[in-house]
């Protein structure tokens, strides 16, 4: 083994996807020539934080395009069988545990040579240890290429946290990754009212710091007039957004189905149906679509395959030449992939148009919209939902999720809050009723996320309630195709997430934004060295959300791009909502913040008893 990894460094822009194919060509392209008697074939192995990097990123197509032929797990190492006729490509992430899985296999090798890929940095201490076990001199190069994220969309990213006890470090080092895949190294503005980002923006400050000591961030940044921007946001000052039913493609196939890894889960559907916007053509372009824009896009879809399909018929084959028939055979395949994708989104599209109207969404949705938005008057809202609260029709979940949103809206009136409560101890209206954590959170909600939503597009004071008189109104009158106008007539898509104005405040380098949003900032010394005193213009912004993102959130950074092309966004975070996600993960801290509290009453009054005792 040589002595010290090299790391890639390529020039990137704030494309996830170019990442993963520069990536991609490093991981895999064939340093052995066609005429050479060498090894082509090789096997992957991968442990269980880089499956998933591989997986949503690659086909298996792409995988024995570029000869390998096998995929093996590293955890299972001590099982795996002895090929030494195959090549090996070790990729997978420097924890303790994978080195130490890499070193067993080290010593009692299962293949013919290695070479070794981690997704972050190895430590001078991980490099000795394989060094030493690497006695057969099997391992023929060493290279981090920095990855330790998962890609979902170009422009969204996720990272994995373990619930152990570094984690603000591991998150550290996953940004790091990123940062330098993207050859980015930022200025780092956080919101100061959170002590968890406060932390987490001081090791990542750290970080570039000390990795500037071994020319990791050295070389970043060449090509731009002005520093990037990593700004770092925390989920409780916007506890509303997830909460909002959302009317784009995407993102409503995770409110009502979920999606995991890019994968969906459906009942029809023996496999799990993938979403890639690199290898599905129609969810790339209607991923953002509103509902109503959707179904118009899918008819034409299946319009376009049945024209195709048309001219190329058996009727059609007996007047064509040989030349003809040939061309139109070599298409069946494709006809065959393009007839399983329609398959596929019919499949979600009905299954989506089946959870509207099992849930009544297109009610729920509309009071949704008319409270935070300040579409009517507070005595006409409370009536609606005092009607919905009386529906055996509508979902415990979604009553509890209006509810939340009448209280932030109308945070003063408790009178109010405490007559809705009492609708849910009624089993024939509301079945199930409530646990103790949704009353307890419906409670408090007030309290532990005192958060009033800044931008809610409230200019439009029409009933919009008076649209449900008629019955049979079609769903592109309901959206009226405004799919990508900030300033949207859609009654269903009035309410703009408060990420939106925090980053108009940035891209117009108002002077205001670092007050108005309580924003901190913090330099590296690199950064520093490099522009001298920076200024409020912004270029790059890379966006992480602490405790979660909403594919809304993601949809709105794709048409903030769109609507400015000077400006480069990306956006990520450590797991992606739903309101169910967000409304259990809610749960849990209004116990844990119950719990803190009675130990520290129950610490008090031992404390007392035994002063009373001596």
């Amino acid at each position: 083994m040589n002595g010290n990894p090299s790391a890639l460094k390529t020039k990137m822009t704030l494309n996830l996807s170019k990442v993963s194919e520069t990536y991609f060509n490093k991981l895999f392209e064939t340093k052995v020539s066609p005429q050479s008697t060498e090894i082509k074939a090789r096997v992957l192995l991968v442990d269980k934080h880089t499956t998933p990097i591989i997986s949503m990123s690659y086909t298996q197509s792409q995988l024995l395009q570029n000869d390998i032929v096998l995929v093996e797990m590293i955890e299972n190492q001590s099982n795996l069988n002895v090929m030494k006729h195959l090549n090996c490509i070790v990729y997978i992430k420097p924890t303790q545990e994978s080195i130490k899985n890499l070193i067993k296999e080290l010593k009692s090798p299962h293949f013919n040579k290695y070479e070794l890929f981690t997704n972050n940095t190895l430590n001078k201490n991980q490099l000795e240890g394989l060094a030493e076990a690497d006695e057969f001199e099997a391992i023929s190069q060493v290279l981090e290429i920095f990855q330790d994220y998962l890609i979902v969309n170009n422009n969204l990213f996720t990272i994995n946290i373990s619930s152990g006890q570094n984690t603000i470090m591991e998150e550290s080092n996953s940004l790091a990754s990123l940062l330098l895949s993207l050859k980015k190294c930022p200025i780092i503005k956080y919101e100061s009212n959170s002590i968890e980002l406060k932390k987490l923006s001081s090791e990542i400050l750290y970080n570039i710091n000390s990795n500037s000591n071994n020319n990791l961030f050295e070389d970043l940044n060449k090509n731009s007039d002005v520093p990037p921007i990593l700004l770092l946001l925390d989920r409780k000052n916007d506890p509303i957004t997830p909460l909002i039913l959302p009317w784009t493609y995407q993102s409503m196939i995770h409110e009502l189905i979920g999606i995991n890894k890019n994968m969906v889960e459906l009942a029809e559907s023996e496999e799990p149906i993938i979403l890639s916007e690199s290898q599905d053509p129609f969810f790339k372009q209607s991923m953002y679509l509103n509902y109503g824009d959707l179904t118009d896009k899918f008819q034409e879809y299946v319009e376009e395959y049945k024209k195709q399909t048309k001219q190329s018929s058996i009727e059609n084959l007996k007047t064509q030449n040989l030349s003809e028939l040939k061309k139109v055979l070599t298409r069946f395949p494709e006809f065959k992939k393009l007839s399983n994708n329609i398959l596929k989104h019919l499949n979600l599209i009905s299954e989506l148009d089946t959870q509207i109207s099992r849930q009544s969404l297109w009610e729920v949705s509309e009071l949704q919209q008319t409270i935070i938005c300040n579409l009517e008057n507070q005595q006409v809202i409370r009536t609606r939902l005092l009607e919905i609260l009386d529906k055996a029709t509508i979902s415990t979940e979604n009553k509890i999720k209006l509810v939340l949103i009448y209280s932030v809206k109308f945070s003063q009136n408790d009178n109010d809050l405490a007559v809705f409560l009492n609708k849910f101890h009624d089993p024939t209206i509301t079945n199930p009723v409530p646990t103790v954590s949704q009353m307890s959170l419906m409670k408090n909600f007030n309290k532990q996320f005192n958060k009033t939503p800044i931008s809610t597009n409230n200019n439009n004071s029409n009933n919009i309630g008076k649209i449900f008189n008629n019955k049979k109104i079609s769903i592109n009158s309901l959206f009226n195709n405004s799919t990508n106008n900030s300033t949207t007539n859609n009654i269903y898509m009035q309410y703009i997430p408060k990420l939106n104005e925090l980053l108009n405040e940035l891209i117009n380098q108002s002077q205001n934004h670092s007050n108005q949003f309580h924003l901190s900032t913090l330099v590296p010394d690199i950064v520093t060295k490099q522009y001298g005193n920076v200024g409020d213009s912004v270029q790059d912004i890379i966006i992480y959300i602490k405790g979660g993102i909403t594919y809304e959130e993601s949809r709105l950074i794709h048409d903030l791009s769109l609507s400015n092309n000077k400006i480069n966004l990306i956006i990520g975070s450590d797991t992606i909502l739903n309101s169910e996600r967000w409304l259990n993960k809610m749960y849990d801290d209004i116990n844990e913040t119950h719990t803190n509290q009675t130990n520290t009453a129950d610490h008090g009054l031992r404390t007392k008893q035994l002063r009373d005792i001596l």
